[in-house]
């Protein structure tokens, strides 16, 4: 879900930290928009185009998981099926994303920015369009292909784009102002769009669509297609705004395998191992929440009487509510993990994050205001832990190694989308739908006590040192 906040987050901490090394480069100036300077060939409309493009970003990447459950209902599988369907579309979803990912930024040197961005979406746009069509399982596996290529190329562009945009001496500030349309996308576009299945079910069908088999029940299919108008429309936008062109030669990167392994080496730093293992937790717990938060709901709300849209519509409302108190959460951690040791601030971001998760599964009722508190509390949580691993890998990432040490952290971040995706499928339907929620909260508690561990070692050298 926020795969552009943590890619933008993860470049904001290189940034800073190259700075505080002293490193810093000669650059010319361009145009200055309130508090971002930009490079000295970029356009006022360029940068616009790119908070366009990062206000509709996560949003167009989240809606395929918020919206499973319509799509599930629409095929009529039955529900003991819908948590390893889930898990499975997510796994096949990041497999495409990891592989291709390189590709895409690649491709970009070559060819322009421009066309990578605006591809992106119209991937999408086909993926959305395709997707309800499905007739079983197998077609839907298939078709998640094309979701999967658009969030690539999303995915890699927009930090790439923002750094070709800004100075450096407010590329952080762009960094943060992209990362907070991001959040405000998410919220106000996923809210507009929850409404959408409870009209569409209840839209009379023209009698040409009648005529071609398509009456109100399609609500599912109509809901997807209206989203893949919406990010064709912002592909075109992209691809008319932004600057043309390929981007300046850059120098050649290592091969993804050589990169790993100075990665792994890295990890007899115990702090760096701590981090990749942080990795593993927070971006499982990201995957949680994206991939079964809102089904879990879906299925809640229709057993309790309501209709699948209206059921569809409510999760999707929680689901916002989530990402909503998550926005506030990313200003308050930031605001106290640098007064702290990064293990210390890590420690205490998976003590609340822990607490988030394991509550969903004490919740009986998801219409009381209980079912709120956990929303709350689930909503810091998400942030505080993925923050907090980020900040970690930032700070003990070495200055020699730091790309490959990042590049590390990514890795077991898809790792660990990978074990909740398998375990939590399958956990989701034979044990119940809050299981992978609480599989993950356990996750944040081993590595809380990880965390104490290690700041207890590292004291208890420091006092043989001293002796």
């Amino acid at each position: 879900m926020y795969c552009y906040l943590l890619e933008n987050i993860i470049q904001n901490h290189s940034i800073k930290l190259e700075r505080e090394r002293g490193i810093n480069t000669n650059q010319e100036m361009g145009l200055k928009i309130g508090p971002i300077v930009l490079m000295p060939d970029i356009e006022k409309r360029h940068l616009y185009t790119l908070f366009f493009g990062a206000f509709f970003g996560i949003a167009s990447m989240s809606f395929v998981n918020v919206f499973n459950y319509s799509i599930f209902s629409a095929l009529e599988l039955p529900e003991d099926q819908f948590g390893r369907l889930a898990g499975s579309l997510t796994a096949v979803q990041e497999v495409v994303v990891v592989s291709v990912i390189g590709f895409f930024g690649a491709l970009s040197d070559r060819v322009g920015r421009r066309i990578v961005y605006s591809m992106g979406f119209f991937l999408l746009g086909i993926g959305y369009f395709i997707y309800p069509l499905a007739d079983n399982i197998s077609q839907l596996l298939f078709f998640r292909i094309f979701v999967a290529l658009g969030c690539a190329a999303n995915t890699v562009m927009l930090p790439t784009v923002a750094n070709d945009y800004v100075h450096d001496s407010t590329r952080g500030r762009l960094i943060a102002f992209t990362s907070i349309l991001n959040g405000l996308g998410l919220v106000l576009i996923i809210s507009t769009f929850r409404n959408f299945a409870t009209f569409y079910e209840q839209l009379e069908a023209p009698n040409f669509l009648i005529n071609l088999g398509y009456d109100t029940a399609n609500w599912a299919q109509y809901t997807f297609w209206s989203a893949s108008a919406m990010v064709f429309i912002v592909s075109v936008v992209l691809y008319m705004n932004l600057k043309k062109g390929a981007a300046e030669a850059t120098a050649k990167k290592d091969s993804y395998f050589s990169t790993l392994k100075i990665a792994f080496k890295e990890a007899k730093n115990p702090r760096v191992a701590l981090a990749y293992t942080a990795g593993i937790v927070s971006r499982g717990d990201l995957a949680v929440v994206s991939t079964f938060f809102a089904l879990w709901l879906g299925i809640e709300f229709q057993s309790m009487g309501m209709s699948k849209p209206e059921a569809q519509k409510m999760a999707a409302l929680l689901y916002v509510a989530v990402q909503a108190c998550a926005i506030p959460g990313a200003l308050l951690i930031n605001f106290f993990i640098d007064k702290f040791d990064r293990v210390v601030a890590l420690a205490i971001a998976m003590a609340i994050a822990a607490c988030g998760y394991l509550y969903l599964g004490f919740i009986d009722d998801v219409t009381s205001k209980q079912m709120y508190f956990g929303v709350g509390l689930l909503g810091l949580g998400e942030i505080f832990a993925n923050i907090s691993a980020i900040s970690l890998i930032g700070t003990v990432a070495p200055a020699k190694a730091r790309g490959a040490v990042i590049g590390g952290f990514s890795f077991f971040g898809a790792v660990g989308i990978f074990l909740v995706a398998g375990i939590g499928g399958q956990i989701f339907d034979s044990i119940g739908p809050t299981a992978p929620f609480t599989l993950v909260g356990i996750a944040n508690i081993v590595l809380l006590l990880l965390a104490l561990l290690l700041l207890f070692v590292e004291r208890k050298k420091i006092t043989t040192d001293l002796r």
